[in-house]
């Protein structure tokens, strides 16, 4: 890493923790407040991909860091990312609900920004925010009847992971999944081989961190995508 970059990032000073990565993911700086909240120490850390570092999920459990996640792929386009929650595991196993907000650092001899990322341990604000949704289900339960806690499903996250960036043949895709098409189906109605189709398919669900077909169909009904 450059000097002056190196420098840069010395000398920021944050209560947050802080680490950088670059453009292929890999961690070149982690503070030792970064360490405090995560347990992890710099040299075990340095020159890893962030993503099997941390392996956060979303409120709903679906996996969010993972290769080429919305925050790399808005930051190479020289785009921010809002701040967003997620959940993570500490180097002794403990869970973790993390805020982290982006960065976007422009270095000399370099065609994308080095991606800094600012964490805060919001564990507890989490848990207090879960135990007034539950409060408010449960006065909408009494005064409504059971019907109405159907609606905590769709209550938004009160700061959620960033979507990734759908192209419109990727949405049509995941339309027809979500309509119950088959490969060779989805190949039809889009006019082209099995194998393309297949590949779209693979595309889709791979982008939204989903593991399989079904999982990518909740979770982008869940987030409004479809």
């Amino acid at each position: 890493m450059p000097d002056d970059v190196q420098e840069l990032l010395d000398g920021l000073q944050s209560a947050d923790g802080i680490f950088c990565v670059d453009r292929n993911q890999r961690i070149i700086h982690w503070s030792p407040s970064a360490e405090q909240i995560l347990g992890h120490p710099a040299h075990e850390v340095l020159g890893r991909f962030c993503y099997d570092v941390l392996g956060s999920r979303d409120s709903q459990n679906y996996r969010f860091c993972r290769p080429n996640c919305p925050i790399v792929a808005n930051a190479r386009r020289g785009r921010l990312t809002s701040d967003y929650d997620v959940l993570t595991r500490t180097k002794d196993g403990s869970e973790v609900w993390i805020n982290v907000s982006i960065l976007l650092l422009k270095a000399k001899r370099s065609q994308s920004p080095l991606i800094i990322h600012l964490i805060r341990d919001v564990t507890e604000r989490r848990r207090v925010e879960g135990l007034a949704r539950r409060a408010v289900d449960t006065l909408r339960e009494l005064s409504t009847g059971p019907g109405q806690t159907a609606r905590q499903a769709a209550d938004p996250d009160t700061r959620p992971t960033p979507l990734p960036a759908l192209s419109r043949r990727e949405l049509e895709v995941l339309q027809l999944l979500a309509s119950g098409l088959g490969t060779r189906q989805i190949a039809e109605n889009l006019g082209v081989s099995p194998i393309t189709a297949r590949n779209h398919i693979t595309h889709v669900v791979t982008k939204l961190g989903a593991r399989n077909r079904l999982e990518a169909i909740l979770y982008a009904s869940r987030r409004r995508l479809i």
